[in-house]
Formats: C-alpha cells, sequence, structure tokens
C-alpha cells in the first residue's frame, strides 16, 4: 500500500489507467522530475481510477515491482500493477 499523488499518462475523459505516483503535487509537470527512486509507473486493472481521485492525494494496493521505465514525465524506478485506490486520509510529507 503506497501514498502519493497521480500524474496522468493514460486514459479517458472518466478514468486514468495509467499514471505516475509521486511524492508531492506537480511533481514531473511544474518542476524536474525527482528521482526514479520516488517515481512510481502504476498500470491500474480494470477501467483504472476516477480522473478526479487521478488527481489528488490518494492511496493504491497491488504488487509492486523493481523495474525502471521511462517516461514523458520522468523515469520511474517502479512499476505498481494496481489492484484499487482510496482518496488519501491524513497527511502527505
Amino acid at each position: 500500500r503506497l501514498p502519493g499523488y497521480g500524474v496522468p499518462l493514460d486514459g479517458d475523459e472518466e478514468y486514468v489507467r495509467e499514471f505516475l505516483l509521486v511524492p508531492y503535487f506537480g511533481a514531473c509537470i511544474h518542476s524536474p522530475p525527482p528521482p526514479r527512486n520516488q517515481i512510481v509507473l502504476v498500470k491500474m486493472e480494470g477501467r483504472g481510477v476516477p480522473l478526479d481521485l487521478a488527481l489528488d492525494a490518494m492511496w493504491l494496493e497491488g504488487t509492486l515491482t523493481v523495474s525502471s521505465q521511462d517516461t514523458e514525465y520522468g523515469t520511474a524506478g517502479y512499476v505498481l500493477e494496481g489492484k484499487s485506490a482510496e482518496p488519501f486520509t491524513g497527511y502527505l510529507r
């Protein structure tokens, strides 16, 4: 189970199927990306995550593997085969 913010990569107007999970809002878009050990490429099963959730802080559950993946917004050091996502409750640092 991992917390973080989403940076959408693939989806439609309602759902995001593939995105980067990053440690702070706006990472990879408005500034240089974090190091690869702080970026997770998430590939959700099914329809994906609702777009409004994908743009906010969330908890993700799934299977995490070590795999370097280059994307348009940075290089991820991990891949998470996402099973579920829910809004984050608490405080992210």
